[in-house]
């Protein structure tokens, strides 16, 4: 989940007093991010070179940060300076609707998979089914299989998320990468920059898959 907005919490979050650590110095952390690092340079070709993690401790410092109630799911995001903010693992279960901590791990990946979706795009963070379902699966976080009604429900998510975005995207971002190919992908991600609009979408979208970005075709599509 990547949130330009939420770039005031980089700056403002030691003028709400909340005790955010760097977690640079967690040496699994560290571990896995360079394994992490490895697998998204392969896919995107390019890298980041400066990356800042910060532990938060309770899901009440979340809300702090957010200004309002956020619901248990929300554990992680991306914000501005290539930073991803995310629950502490000590606490990730208890404080969330994750029933295992294995779900740590798939979030910090997710969130980090967005900033170089962000790097390559130029700042782009839509088509927010793209984007998301693409964190997904690189994060591998599985999701059943969304029923035809749901799967058709994508075109609702151009600039829309909510939490029923993550099967859904994830359902059809696996589809493509399965039918046509990781590569097709990429050209696609390298296509968009954060003014497209969802026309000039459709139009890259047909050229490169030879695929109208329709219900229609998207529905014949579906297995």
């Amino acid at each position: 989940m990547f949130h330009p907005f939420i770039f005031f919490c980089y700056h403002d979050y030691m003028q709400r007093l909340l005790e955010i650590r760097q977690a640079q110095q967690n040496n699994k952390v560290k571990k896995y991010l360079r394994l992490t690092k490895k697998e998204l340079e392969r896919f995107f070709g390019i890298t980041i070179n400066t990356l800042s993690i910060y532990f938060i401790d309770s899901r009440k410092e979340i809300d702090k940060i957010w200004g309002k109630k956020t619901e248990r799911w929300l554990t992680a995001w991306a914000s501005e300076n290539n930073s991803i903010f995310i629950l502490n693992p000590r606490v990730y279960v208890k404080e969330s609707d994750h029933k295992n901590i294995d779900h740590f791990w798939k979030t910090l990946k997710h969130e980090y998979c967005h900033l170089y979706f962000k790097k390559l795009t130029h700042g782009a963070n839509h088509p927010k089914w793209l984007n998301e379902g693409l964190a997904c699966y690189f994060a591998r976080q599985e999701k059943p299989k969304p029923s035809r009604h749901e799967a058709l429900k994508l075109f609702n998510y151009f600039k829309k998320t909510d939490k029923d975005i993550y099967k859904i995207s994830y359902f059809w971002v696996s589809l493509l990468i399965k039918k046509y190919g990781l590569r097709k992908l990429l050209r696609l991600i390298k296509s968009l920059d954060p003014n497209i609009t969802e026309k000039q979408f459709t139009v890259i979208f047909h050229r490169i898959y030879k695929l109208k970005y329709s219900k229609k075709q998207f529905e014949k599509l579906y297995q």
